[in-house]
């Protein structure tokens, strides 16, 4: 029996080499869904490829002047006179050895809600906790870096609750230490991996692009860390991140401080002094710690008041009052709300403060008046609706009054059929065509909008007809009238009640009569007649030579 040679051993028939081939074709494929699905979106940064998030749909204005632009890079005394304010990423900086714990101050699961009342921070010797505010002002720290939100993006808050808490939260600190720089730093990315990433990523953009616009309007800084802390995707960069990826690893810690010496922020000092500023504890001391007795709890007097008539105050359990006076214990926290009467609108504190409701930390005697702008707005014009012909014009002049005296007029905004004319105290008015025009006037002042419009309505110029003609004719003949004058538009409309089945159109036309008779012939045009009589008269027969004589000879002849 023979045997095969080893090559026909190695050797496929026809079949099987298309089977492999369909088998390397299926592999390729594989191998390219694999790169298109997975690594491309990736390397490329096509975030919304796999997660339905698009990291450019909340793009921070770095434009504004608020957003730190890079710098050369600060020294080391920079982020040594810089206290460090937030939640789990800033915690994790101290737990770090990144930055000391005098340089800390907030907690894991901060909210930004929580920053005046959550009592988390310790001193040494001391068996009392303060909240955030109070103590910074017993730290006396020469700027802050605010990093907070990231256990506000749940859903649970709208975007308006999550800047009026923010708003407050910086409000209460400011007040608290009015001499520090205030940094806000971005909420951090979070991880692609985390539970419903791309609603909560997509909603830190969105906050972040409003804490931007926040500090501009407000006059803090804003640091965009976040740009550094990113990946293509818009994610986090899962490198620095720890194991929870909720917080800094020391990657992350040295990048995020890294970009804070590189977009420094530096001004005067503008601190009082920096005497008596405690050591931080990681927490409370025993009650039984050595402390310094004082022989009767320090208290201040604050107190708050309206301008009269204006408004009233809400706070220490009360409300509809024009004064709050009390005692409030050093470093305690008071919130008071000013309320506006009718008629006007909250301005702002005597001290400078321009939120209606303030938090002040105490720290010494306390007197501020709530300042209100009057808006009891009157606006009145000296026409009401009127009619009027094109050609002519009209000038309507707008009286303001504010609380019931005079106010300059000059900012009255008019608009003609809403389109924006002038700001004036008196406005012009020359129509371009006939129509019905709606004439607005309005200001605003002091937060009220006071307006008023008129009707006007334009007529056309008047349409003037004459009729031409020979003014009469003999019957049976025609003859050509003419009508002319002024404003004529469209076709002029010809008829003759004499003839009732006559009519025709145009400037000139032809008039024929077979009888004799008077004709009442009329022309209209923009709903103006004239009327035209033309005599037809009967037609005279020619007339006939007289007879004569014919001449006869004496035979009968004619001759």
């Amino acid at each position: 029996m023979s045997r095969k040679s080893s090559n026909d051993r190695a050797s496929f028939s026809p079949t099987q080499r298309k089977a492999c081939i369909v088998l390397v074709g299926c592999v390729l494929a594989v191998v390219a869904t694999f790169l298109l699905s997975w690594v491309l979106p990736e390397k490329l940064g096509w975030g919304s490829a796999k997660t339905g998030y698009d990291p450019a749909l909340y793009p921070v204005d770095t434009t504004l002047g608020a957003v730190l632009t890079q710098t050369a890079e600060a020294g080391g005394d920079y982020l040594s006179g810089t206290v460090f304010v937030g939640d789990q990423y800033t915690q994790s900086l101290q737990t770090l050895n990144q930055i000391v714990l005098n340089q800390y101050v907030g907690a894991s699961g901060l909210s930004v809600s929580d920053v005046i009342r959550n009592a988390c921070v310790f001193f040494q010797d001391d068996a009392a906790s303060y909240t955030i505010p109070q103590a910074l002002a017993r730290m006396k720290p020469r700027r802050i870096i605010v990093t907070l939100g990231s256990n506000d993006v749940d859903g649970s808050k709208t975007l308006d609750a999550f800047l009026q808490d923010y708003k407050q939260a910086l409000s209460a600190i400011t007040s608290a230490y009015p001499y520090c720089d205030v940094i806000v730093n971005s909420i951090p990315p979070l991880a692609k991996s985390a539970q419903d990433a791309a609603t909560r990523q997509l909603r830190i953009d969105q906050f972040n692009q409003a804490l931007a616009a926040l500090c501009d309007s407000e006059g803090y800084k804003f640091l965009n860390t976040a740009e550094t802390l990113k990946t293509s995707t818009g994610f986090a960069e899962e490198a620095y991140l720890d194991a929870t990826a909720t917080a800094f690893n020391n990657a992350g810690a040295a990048t995020f401080l890294a970009y804070a010496r590189s977009h420094a922020y530096v001004t005067e000092d503008r601190r009082p002094d920096t005497n008596d500023i405690p050591q931080r504890a990681a927490q409370a001391a025993a009650d039984s710690a050595t402390v310094t007795p004082s022989p009767t709890p320090l208290a201040y007097t604050v107190s708050y008041r309206v301008e009269e008539g204006k408004g009233t105050l809400t706070g220490n359990s009360q409300s509809g009052v024009a004064t709050l006076e009390f005692q409030a214990a050093d470093r305690s926290s008071v919130s008071v709300t000013a309320v506006a009467a009718e008629g006007y609108t909250f301005y702002k504190w005597s001290d400078g403060q321009t939120d209606a409701t303030r938090y002040d930390v105490v720290t010494q005697d306390l007197s501020v008046t709530a300042m209100f702008n009057d808006a009891r707005v009157d606006l009145t014009l000296d026409r009401g609706d009127t009619t009027m012909n094109m050609g002519e014009s009209i000038s309507i002049n707008a009286t303001v009054k504010l609380g019931g005296k005079d106010y300059d007029n000059s900012s009255v905004q008019w608009s003609v059929n809403e389109e924006l004319e002038a700001n004036t105290g008196t406005f012009t008015f020359t129509p371009g065509a006939a129509g019905t025009y709606i004439i607005k006037a309005g200001l605003e002042i002091n937060g009220t909008y006071a307006s008023k419009m008129l009707t006007v309505t334009v007529n056309a110029p008047a349409t003037t007809l004459v009729i031409t003609g020979p003014g009469a004719m003999p019957a049976g003949s025609s003859t050509t009238l003419t009508a002319s004058g002024q404003n004529i538009t469209g076709d002029v409309v010809w008829s003759c009640d004499q003839q009732p089945g006559w009519s025709a159109t145009g400037a000139q036309v032809q008039f024929t009569a077979q009888t004799a008779g008077s004709y009442l012939i009329t022309a209209t045009n923009n709903g103006v007649s004239v009327q035209y009589t033309l005599t037809v008269t009967d037609v005279v027969p020619p007339t006939q030579p007289p007879a004569t004589d014919a001449p006869w000879d004496s035979s009968g002849i004619l001759f």
